[in-house]
This record gives C-alpha cells, sequence and structure tokens, in this order.
C-alpha cells in the first residue's frame, strides 16, 4: 500500500474531495488524457478478468483431481494390501515406504499448487490510524470507487449524501443488532480499525470498506495502482501455472507407476518374489523418473530463452520457479533408497534365476544412471557463453 493509500484525502472524515488541489489536478488534465486514462482501466480490467479466468480453472484442479482417486482406489490399495499380506519383514517394509511416499509427494506437490492460488487470490491491506498499524488480509481484486476527480463539486456534494444515505447503508450494514454485533467482533480483532469504531452504521461501514481496501483515489492514481496490481497478478500467476503443470505431471508418472506395480500383484493373495522384484524395479525407475518430469519446466523454459537468443539462462536460480521441484526432488530421493535397497536385499535373501538376476542388475544400473542424469539436470549449471564465444569466426582473424 502506498503512502497516498494511506491518507487518502477521500477517506470518511477527512478533507472535503472538491479541494482546490484536486481541481488544479483535474485542469491540469485536458479531456483527451482523461479519456485515455480512462479507456487504459477498462482494458486493465479486461486482462484482470482474463488472469482470474486462468485462476479459475487452475483452482478446479483438473486432471490433478481426476488422477487420484484412481490412483488411491485402486492401484495403492491392492499393492499395499499384497505386501501386507504375510510376513512384514524389511523389503516389505522398504516397499511399503516407497509406494506411500509416491502418494505423500502427490499430495503434497497438490497443496502447494492450492497454496499458491491461495496467495494469488489474497495479499495484506496495511491500515494506519496515528500509532497504530495494522496488517489484513484482503482479496486481490480491491473493491471499486468512482474517482475522486471524476466529479464537479455539486456532483461530489449529491454523492456523498447518496453514499450516507442509510437505506443504501445498510448494504453494507444490515439495520439489525445480530448483525452489527457480528460486525463489531470482526473489526474486534484489528486494532486500527477497532480505534475508530464510535457505535454508529457509519463508522462501520467506514471500516468494513477499509477490509475490502475500498478507497477513492484520483483517477491518474487509479492508473498507477492498477498497472502495480497488473504485475503483481502477473508474477504470481506465472508461479501458480508452472507449479501446477509441474504436479501434474508427476501425478501422471505416479499414477502409471502404481499401475504397474498393481499389475503386479493382480489381485494375489501372496506376493512371490518375483512380484516384489516387479515392485521394487518399478519403484527404483519411478523416483529418477519423478525428478526428471519435476524439473523438465524449467528447462522447456530455459530452452524457450536460449531460441529466442538468450546465451544463458539463470531460470533454475529463481526460488519461485523451483520450490516445487526442490520438495519433489528431496521426497524422490527418499523413496529411491528405500526401492533400490528392497531391491538389493531380495537379491541377496533370494535364491533368484539368472534371468532375475540380470533383469535385476539392468534395473539398479539404469536407476542409477538415471538418477545421475537426473540429478545432473537438476543442479548442475552448464558453463555461461560469452558474447566472444558466441561471435562466428572467420578466416584469416576476420579479414
Amino acid at each position: 500500500m502506498t503512502t497516498a493509500d494511506r491518507a487518502d484525502p477521500a477517506s470518511p472524515g477527512m478533507a472535503d474531495p472538491a479541494s482546490e488541489g484536486i481541481a488544479a489536478q483535474r485542469d491540469q488534465q485536458d479531456q483527451s488524457e482523461r479519456a485515455a486514462m480512462r479507456a487504459f482501466v477498462q482494458r486493465c480490467e479486461v486482462r484482470l478478468s482474463t488472469i482470474h479466468r486462468v485462476a479459475t480453472a487452475l483452482l478446479s484442479g483438473a486432471g490433478i483431481l481426476v488422477l487420484l482417486p484412481a490412483l488411491e482406489r485402486d492401484a495403492v490399495i491392492s499393492v499395499v494390501r499384497g505386501l501386507l499380506d504375510g510376513p512384514l519383514d524389511l523389503t516389505r517394509g522398504l516397499l511399503i515406504a516407497a509406494v506411500l511416499l509416491s502418494i505423500v509427494l502427490a499430495m503434497v506437490l497438490l497443496w502447494m499448487v492450492v497454496l499458491q492460488l491461495t496467495r494469488f487470490y489474497f495479499h495484506a491491506n496495511h491500515i494506519r490510524r496515528g500509532d497504530t498499524e495494522t496488517f489484513t488480509p484482503r482479496f486481490t481484486l480491491t473493491s471499486l470507487r468512482l474517482p475522486i476527480d471524476e466529479l464537479g463539486p455539486d456532483a461530489t456534494a449529491e454523492y456523498e449524501t447518496l453514499f450516507r444515505s442509510a437505506q443504501n447503508m445498510e448494504l453494507l450494514v444490515p439495520n439489525n443488532q445480530r448483525a452489527r454485533s457480528r460486525i463489531d467482533r470482526q473489526l474486534a480483532a484489528y486494532p486500527a480499525l477497532a480505534a475508530d469504531q464510535n457505535g454508529t452504521d457509519r463508522a462501520r461501514a467506514d471500516a468494513l470498506l477499509e477490509l475490502a481496501a475500498a478507497r477513492r483515489r484520483p483517477l491518474l492514481e487509479e492508473v498507477v495502482k492498477i498497472e502495480l496490481g497488473m504485475a503483481r497478478h502477473v508474477l504470481r500467476m506465472q508461479v501458480v501455472v508452472l507449479r501446477y503443470v509441474k504436479a501434474l505431471l508427476v501425478v501422471v508418472v505416479t499414477v502409471l507407476a502404481n499401475f504397474v506395480a498393481a499389475a503386479a500383484v493382480a489381485g494375489q493373495i501372496r506376493l512371490t518374489t518375483t512380484d516384489l522384484l516387479w515392485i521394487a524395479a518399478t519403484f527404483a525407475i519411478w523416483s529418477p523418473a519423478t525428478i526428471l518430469v519435476v524439473t523438465a519446466p524449467v528447462r522447456w523454459l530455459e530452452n524457450l530463452l536460449q531460441a529466442e537468443g538468450a546465451l544463458d539462462s539463470t531460470v533454475r536460480d529463481d526460488p519461485e520457479f523451483t520450490h516445487l521441484e526442490d520438495v519433489a526432488t528431496y521426497i524422490s530421493l527418499v523413496a529411491w533408497v528405500a526401492s533400490m535397497v528392497a531391491l538389493i536385499l531380495i537379491g541377496v535373501d533370494n535364491d533368484l534365476s539368472t534371468r532375475a538376476q540380470i533383469g535385476a542388475a539392468i534395473v539398479g544400473f539404469g536407476s542409477a544412471t538415471m538418477l545421475a542424469v537426473t540429478m545432473f539436470l537438476w543442479r548442475g549449471h552448464s558453463r555461461p557463453s560469452t558474447r566472444d564465444d558466441a561471435a562466428p569466426q572467420t578466416p584469416n582473424g576476420g579479414m
């Protein structure tokens, strides 16, 4: 919130909006300038509406909420039930841990997407009253009020009369004691707002307008406010979209892995050593595959920048873009250790056929190789290019 927001001359109880300063500012702006500002504000409102439609589509969960029920209801339950049916040794315990970690990972990523969406829709509203200040949450779209310099003195006076009429005031403060008590309890949570209360409906309405960040501003200040708000919307929305894409990719890979593990169980009452080997191999491959897909969107962005002419990209160093993939990678690494140890124990504790031994060795080597590659893609950085390196070389020193 700007200083102008906190000391708005249009706030109730302060100076008349039709002051000499506002009149002078209005005279300096000809009609064409004001028409251009109004048109710009309208364009911004359309753009904000488009951004919020994107957020609404992601808030519905789309593909993630479609895949998760199928994952938990059938595949995971059958695999865990098969592993629990029989003596619970270290190998089975590690496999159960790997299966559960895959579900935990999917739920954690969904949680992080919803968390970022919540932060997109809300942010802080800073209110000061003398030495008292309060931060309140408010919806990311502020309540709109007519710019303070749009009306002349006569229309402004009529506007204030209508705005403070009892009939219109009831839209914010219903004319009954129960509603007033509810509003008073809400305002009591915010000291700066509670300090202004004198028991009147007008004071309650003024406080509720502050909670909604509804303030009258000059038209030019409204333009500046909406420009800054637009930048905040775009920055937060790109993080939301990127998190959603990563979560969706991880859920798809997890669904496939659990379906393969469920196929190995296939409704059997008791699992054989081969079945356990299949489950261990599945999650040994799933872990590096998860790291690969969760880090892919950032690499796609880097490739996009390089295709547009960038010699180097530091997108992977942006914590806003990579926080989710860091969490997913750490959980996947724990699941990889559990599945690889189980794979080794199966080979050591059981008399496997030559074919099974070769298969387990191939899976173990392939999984370790995939993990090394994905870890390099996650943390590895190529040497930054320079303009000299990128410049084409010509014979004879360029002559």
